[in-house]
């Protein structure tokens, strides 16, 4: 009996240490939590993460598509669901100097049961924005999936862009959302240009950017 005894709990001291050994990082992950919007701002793009032109912009609209150039209702509806974005404290506006392009950050962080109810806004905002057609022969407007690869712990991107099919002249407008998870904590970034004035090649490093500052800021704030 007393050897039972003995193996029983040889074996749960192995299983003991295995748990420990596996913990530390999910522990971790755990006890980060919401972070503040103060740390939160330390983490929004610069100016010079973008380029040498881009200035902070003083135009601050926090709408991003409305209604009408959702388009659909259940498109119109999805964007809603990213009004906790627009209402957040660590949010900058950036844009190309004297020039109608620009990029918008808007951080959140929160418990894993919001971060959670932000992901499922983003994935809808894909499901119900990504294939939308609509417009005249003289302006044709689409909303698509945009391709965001690998960036953050998940990503979802949705692509507008109103044309005139007469001219070759890019976009009358263009707008690429991306919504970026890292950690404890989300990123809605917004890239938008107007009457041709759009470089559709910045989306990609300026979410990249993004993700990076962002995962940087949760890393101090942990350690410290």
């Amino acid at each position: 009996m007393r050897q039972v005894i003995i193996k029983r709990s040889t074996a749960a001291a192995g299983l003991l240490g295995g748990l420990l050994l596996m913990s530390p990082p999910a522990l971790a992950e755990g006890l980060t939590g919401p972070v503040s919007p103060t740390e939160l701002k330390t983490a929004l793009l610069l100016p010079e993460d973008l380029g040498a032109e881009f200035v902070h912009n003083k135009i601050r609209n926090r709408e991003f598509l409305d209604a009408e150039t959702a388009h659909t209702k259940a498109c119109a509806k999805a964007i809603k669901g990213l009004a906790p974005f627009s209402r957040s404290k660590a949010a900058t506006w950036l844009m190309r100097d004297g020039v109608p392009e620009g990029v918008r950050e808007f951080i959140v962080s929160g418990t894993r049961a919001q971060l959670s109810t932000l992901e499922r806004a983003a994935k809808v905002m894909v499901r119900d924005c990504g294939q939308v057609r609509a417009g005249t022969k003289n302006m044709k407007k689409t909303i698509t999936k945009l391709p965001v690869g690998r960036l953050g712990d998940s990503a979802y991107g949705i692509r507008y862009r109103a044309e005139n099919p007469a001219t070759d002249q890019g976009p009358v407008m263009a707008v690429d959302i991306v919504i970026i998870k890292v950690g404890d904590a989300m990123i809605a970034l917004e890239h938008s240009g107007f009457y041709g004035r759009f470089d559709p090649d910045l989306t990609r490093p300026a979410a990249e950017k993004a993700a990076t500052r962002l995962r940087e800021a949760l890393e101090s704030s942990s350690r410290g």
